[in-house]
């Protein structure tokens, strides 16, 4: 079994300078990239999961590809996190911001 490549993303996402009704013409919108990137991760946490398991359980599973499933699993999941928290503390400024 070999290692699925990160999907890219920038071809749903909208150029710079384009407006929100021209970046629609696709059909994606903003909520469904991040969907799909949830997603995304959640199988590659899965994957990981179930290779551990497997591992443990004895069962005939490369100990190279466990190891690289569960670090790849957890760096998407500290991407997110970070992302998160990017997000929250620019919501917390803009907030904060008098108007």
């Amino acid at each position: 079994m070999s290692i699925a490549p990160i999907a890219p993303i920038a071809a749903d996402i909208a150029p710079v300078g384009v407006s929100p009704s021209t970046s629609q013409t696709n059909g994606v919108s903003f909520g469904q990239v991040l969907e799909r990137a949830f997603g995304a991760l959640n199988e590659q946490i899965n994957e990981a999961d179930r290779l551990a398991v497997a591992l443990a359980a004895g069962q005939d599973v490369d100990l190279h590809q466990v190891m690289i499933a569960l670090e790849t699993a957890s760096i998407g999941l500290q991407a997110a996190l970070q992302i998160r928290n990017r997000a929250l503390e620019a919501y917390r400024e803009v907030m904060s911001m008098p108007i």
